[in-house]
């Protein structure tokens, strides 16, 4: 019980997953018989057909698999591409997110998921938003960070190339809460190895 009571009051978010339009709806339904206003959709794969009702009832989408496959035979090949344009375009909060399995290797490719939507019709700032300040609203923690702002943590990261691009993205430095983290990986060790080794 305790662990529902921020749902009611508004402490806390409903994250359900859903990906057709009749998930989303019934999902959104549920919320609203239930008194709980802050229902978060992760998938959303269809919500471009419902723009209006997420719009109306202020849900946010959580989209998932930018770089997936159409659910269905018949839909577009850049459905997902595209699907974070068209929300934009109606007003509708949301962000991209993209864990599933191989979760870290996922996170890593999370800017390039930007970048792809920025090529079908995205704002590039809506782009960087979708994977910072927007994520930190949706997630209810925007007081604190994604975005750079006096009084909140310093958690960012720094690219020599544009960081949405996958030929350019060249992090080297990244914080979490101001601490410097070490970006020194197995990747770059076996890098630095087998360069030096094959340099002779």
């Amino acid at each position: 019980e305790e662990a529902c009571c921020g749902l009611f009051q508004e402490d806390k978010r409903l994250y359900v997953r859903a990906n057709q339009a009749n998930q989303m709806i019934s999902a959104i339904n549920m919320a609203q018989d239930l008194g709980i206003d802050n229902l978060v959709i992760v998938g959303g794969y269809d919500a471009h057909l419902i723009t209006d009702l997420l719009k109306e009832r202020k849900v946010a989408i959580m989209i998932s698999s930018v770089h997936g496959l159409p659910a269905r035979p018949d839909d577009d090949i850049d459905h997902n591409f595209k699907l974070a344009s068209i929300l934009s375009e109606a007003g509708v909060l949301f962000c991209l997110e993209n864990t599933r399995r191989m979760t870290e290797m996922n996170t890593m490719n999370l800017p390039f998921h930007a970048g792809t939507c920025i090529t079908y019709g995205l704002d590039k700032r809506e782009a960087i938003s979708a994977i910072t300040l927007n994520t930190a609203k949706i997630l209810g923690i925007e007081e604190r960070c994604g975005s750079i702002e006096i009084g909140k943590d310093a958690t960012l990261f720094l690219s020599e190339g544009d960081a949405l691009d996958m030929r350019t993205n060249n992090v080297t430095k990244a914080f979490i809460q101001g601490r410097d983290l070490d970006l020194d990986n197995h990747q770059k060790f076996l890098y630095r190895k087998f360069r030096d080794k094959y340099a002779q």
